[in-house]
C-alpha cells in the first residue's frame, strides 16, 4: 500500500466502489432468483475483486493476459455453480 495517506485513501475508496457495484449486482441476481439463496454475494464480490486485482497484477508482471483470464474464468465458474437453472422462478 502507498505510504501517502491521500493515495491510500483514494485506493481504498476506489476498491470499495468496485466491490460495492459487484456486490449489488450479485445481490440483485440472488433477489431475482438467478442465484441460489445460499449464495453469499458479499463474499463473492470480495473474491471477484481479489481475482481481478491479482489477475491484473500478474498480467502486468508476466506481460501475458493468461493470469487475468484464469482468475476471472475461475470466478465466473464459481458464480455459475451457484446459478439457479433456467426455468420458472419463484
Amino acid at each position: 500500500m502507498s505510504s501517502d495517506p491521500d493515495a491510500s485513501a483514494d485506493l481504498t475508496l476506489g476498491f470499495e466502489r468496485w466491490e460495492s457495484a459487484i456486490r449489488e449486482g450479485l445481490h440483485a441476481m440472488r433477489d431475482r432468483g438467478e442465484l441460489r439463496r445460499d449464495a453469499d454475494p458479499d463474499r463473492l464480490a470480495l473474491a471477484v475483486l481479489a481475482a481481478l486485482q491479482g489477475g491484473l497484477l500478474l498480467t502486468q508482471i508476466r506481460r501475458q493476459v493468461a493470469p487475468l483470464e484464469a482468475a476471472l474464468d475461475a470466478m465466473l465458474d464459481r458464480i455459475a455453480s451457484l446459478a439457479v437453472p433456467a426455468g420458472p422462478r419463484p
